[in-house]
């Protein structure tokens, strides 16, 4: 018996072992193709290959599976977009390819409610200023689209947590909202320079999601909580983002991404 049980042990090392050195190893890998290979398509591949556990089920819990890695793809393919923008830096690949080895090995295992609340409010965060930070040319329809899906994704991630019942109409009504929110977005697109780079610039819209998603969350939880919206629970969220997205909104325009 201790002889079984000191080899499960042995196997269980070896596995967190193969699975930090596969996932470190993919990041440096992400990372030397964004600066040797000038075109993104081999680490947009090599990110979703990287999910292959989601398709290595029945076809028929492929659909869930796919619904539940939404967050870990978005963080993904938003890593990769940021790594191959013009304007990026080789500091901000460093910075990009950190984040994503900590993402991988450490933020995304993680299963607690606010961490998984933190999760989605990563991916809100990523996700959005990729697509603001690469889609100038794209057409106005596939930035929509890639808006409802960052927004459906993280609603159900962050719902998840909760058991609710309505969580596919719930993350489909939030997944709108972003859509709605990147049309606009799409032809009136600001964006402010981090530390004073002007290479490296973050979207006015993702400062609004990821205010947006956090009020959100705060009402989403009084209600779970209560079953109703206590106001003295939400007032103070929902003012101080709307003071600082009318505040930029009146007075931060001036920088064009």
């Amino acid at each position: 018996m201790e002889f079984l049980k000191k080899t499960a042990r042995r196997r269980s090392l070896l596995s967190n072992i193969a699975y930090y050195a596969l996932n470190l190893g993919m990041v440096a890998v992400l990372f030397w193709m964004s600066q040797e290979i000038h075109y993104p398509l081999a680490a947009i591949v090599l990110v979703l290959l990287s999910k292959w556990r989601t398709l290595s089920v029945r076809p028929k819990f492929w659909l869930t599976n796919i619904q539940g890695s939404l967050v870990d793809v978005v963080v993904g393919l938003g890593v990769v977009a940021l790594m191959y923008a013009p304007q990026a830096t080789l500091v901000l690949r460093i910075a990009l390819a950190v984040f994503y080895a900590i993402w991988l090995v450490a933020i995304k295992p993680l299963s607690k409610r606010w961490q998984m609340t933190l999760q989605a409010g990563l991916a809100v965060f990523i996700g959005t200023a990729a697509l603001f930070a690469v889609s100038h040319e794209w057409p106005a329809a596939v930035v929509v689209l890639c808006a409802l899906v960052i927004g459906y994704g993280t609603a159900r991630h962050f719902l998840s947590t909760f058991r609710e019942e309505q969580i596919t109409v719930l993350s489909l009504a939030w997944g709108l909202v972003f859509a709605e929110i990147g049309w606009l977005a799409h032809y009136w697109t600001f964006g402010y320079a981090l530390l004073g780079v002007n290479a490296l610039q973050l979207p006015q819209v993702t400062i609004i999601f990821t205010l947006l998603s956090f009020v959100a969350e705060r009402i989403y939880t009084s209600w779970h909580k209560h079953k109703t919206i206590v106001i003295a629970e939400v007032a103070g969220p929902a003012v101080l983002a709307s003071a600082l997205i009318l505040t930029i909104l009146l007075f931060f325009n001036s920088v064009t991404l």
